[in-house]
């Protein structure tokens, strides 16, 4: 999905020249050419003030963590200063990690891969699990580097992808649980439902794990949130792009829990052209990059409140959103979209249970403080943007009234 495009300044069409065949009495063609002077300039003046709001699309020579953009929109050098994820370990349920990628190295424990030969899940064939691991945890260390969401955090992979049938799942999500995860992050999902599956997640919630999973991308096969992202108590995560606004290509429903950036992402890769590790990947869009974004915040409030239950870690996370969309939950952004730096500083209220599972969907996020409707820079753009087109349009028309009068 291509980013938003900045508005190129129309172009305005030179008028007729005083005394030029087929014109006018010199008095009037000199208030005409005023007034075209004078729109010309306002039209302009709002071009440029568009141009000024909109971001613009990346320039190629942007270092990696310049076209990381989701850190500057999720004010992540401050969530920071107050935590990065240390002590806290973040399972991937994915294709493996690349765990000598130069941005990952000493983040990827020893984990295991659910088929095949056990490469303790680090190595990664497809690139896919590299790119989810580099989005929650790849350490930074300069410009050129990609940074995480949760630097401190540790990433214990477990491959299952490619060439597993969904099936593996269960096996996979009781084992991350079993060896020490406190957040497991699972960037795919399936059109059909699981029992076994359902009672690992069961099994995960009751071991005190917060578990997120992407929310879905559209596709011949399905239009709905799939498993086991739809499955109650789990952070289903859709995506959203620069603006703030829905990715187009994403699914809807219910089930949705949380937004947070998914379109345009620049994450790790597990191979260079010439096959040494390393290298970054641009997403141009898709929850598979949302979901571990969300995981990696999860990571900052657990290594921020050790104590917290994982129920009340969702809870934060749910009730310190930024609300876009309808107001409350909705199907296309949850709660709203992820917000880091309330999420470990809002006074939070505790809970007893998950939220997910206790009458959430009617809920509204104004139970933490402070919290309210999303009013960044998406909303303040349009409200300027429309402000200062009305304002020309009414000095147009009543310029346009005067002169008339004069003739």
């Amino acid at each position: 999905m291509e980013g938003i495009p900045v508005p190129a300044a129309p172009g305005v069409r030179p008028g007729r020249q005083p005394g030029s065949r087929g014109g006018t009495p010199h008095g009037k063609v000199a208030r005409v050419w005023g007034l075209r002077w004078l729109v010309r300039v306002c039209v302009l003046t709002v071009v440029m003030v568009a141009g000024t709001l909109v971001p613009a699309a990346p320039a190629s020579a942007e270092t990696i963590q310049q076209q990381q953009w989701h850190l500057g929109a999720l004010h992540m050098a401050e969530a920071q200063r107050i935590s990065t994820g240390t002590g806290v370990v973040v399972a991937v349920l994915d294709s493996g990690v690349q765990a000598d990628h130069p941005d990952l190295a000493g983040q990827v424990l020893e984990g295991t891969r659910i088929n095949g030969r056990d490469d303790k899940g680090r190595t990664d064939v497809r690139g896919h699990g590299t790119g989810v691991a580099g989005l929650i945890a790849a350490r930074g260390g300069g410009p050129d580097h990609a940074l995480g969401i949760a630097p401190g955090a540790k990433i214990l992979p477990v491959g299952v992808l490619p060439g597993v049938g969904f099936s593996e799942l269960p096996r996979a999500i009781r084992w991350a649980v079993d060896h020490g995860a406190k957040v497991i992050n699972i960037s795919f999902g399936e059109n059909r439902e699981i029992p076994e599956e359902i009672e690992a997640l069961h099994y995960a919630a009751d071991h005190d794990v917060v578990v997120v999973a992407a929310g879905g991308n559209q596709d011949p096969d399905g239009d709905q949130v799939p498993w086991p992202a739809r499955v109650p108590g789990v952070v289903a995560v859709a995506a959203s792009d620069r603006a703030g606004v829905a990715w187009t290509h994403g699914v809807a429903g219910p089930q949705i829990v949380l937004s947070a950036p998914g379109v345009d992402i620049e994450t790790t890769l597990n191979h260079q052209p010439d096959g040494r590790p390393g290298g970054y990947q641009h997403v141009s869009g898709g929850t598979s990059a949302s979901a571990p974004i969300v995981a990696g915040v999860a990571a900052l409030v657990r290594a921020k409140f050790p104590q917290l239950p994982a129920a009340d870690v969702i809870n934060r996370l749910i009730r310190t959103a930024d609300d876009a969309g309808a107001p409350g939950r909705d199907a296309q952004y949850g709660f709203g979209i992820v917000n880091p730096v309330k999420a470990l500083t809002a006074d939070v209220p505790p809970v007893s249970a998950n939220p997910l599972l206790d009458g959430a969907r009617s809920a509204s996020p104004s139970a933490a403080a402070p919290v309210g409707r999303r009013t960044g820079a998406p909303a303040l753009l349009l409200i300027v943007v429309l402000a200062a087109v009305g304002a020309v349009v009414v000095l147009v028309v009543t310029l346009v009234v005067v002169l008339a009068r004069r003739r």
